[in-house]
């Protein structure tokens, strides 16, 4: 399980993790493996094959070196402070934004209360009525019994 001392500038370049990986998917491949001879000697795929190891190797390891920049543009305190001193009318108070966020979310849910009804109500409406037929039914039958036994 040893390349050809011919590669060993490339072998140096790949963590053993790597290289052990590498031999055994060349020796191992489904398309024209190699033997552990012809593994062992010199011979372009060989190399051409260890090559792009390598670049595939130095592209992870860029991608994980790479610390993602912050946006030049962003500014992180972007909503000023009230005072809360004065009666202010702008949108910066909490309660202000509170409020704005509860009357969209009323007018929200009556939407969708709406589109529900036009959407589902008839239907809705059959199954409600399917499934009150039959407790209708026993309630009617155990208030008659009701009524025939105070009758006796």
């Amino acid at each position: 399980m040893k390349f050809n001392r011919a590669y060993t500038d490339l072998i140096k370049q790949l963590p053993p993790s790597l290289v052990e990986e590498s031999w055994k998917r060349l020796t191992t491949r489904k398309r024209n493996p190699l033997t552990e001879l012809k593994a062992c000697g010199i011979d372009p795929n060989i190399e051409d094959f260890l090559q792009h190891e390598i670049i595939v190797y130095n592209k992870k390891k860029e991608r994980q070196r790479r610390t993602p920049t912050p946006l030049e543009n962003l500014s992180y305190n972007t909503v000023p402070t009230c005072n809360r001193a004065h009666k202010c009318s702008c949108f910066t108070c909490e309660e202000a934004i509170n409020s704005r966020v509860k009357k969209e979310l009323d007018n929200l849910s009556l939407q969708l209360l709406e589109y529900n009804e036009k959407t589902f109500g008839s239907s809705m409406r059959e199954i409600t009525k399917q499934l009150e037929e039959p407790i209708l039914a026993i309630i009617f039958c155990t208030s008659g019994l009701k009524d025939s036994i105070a009758i006796i």
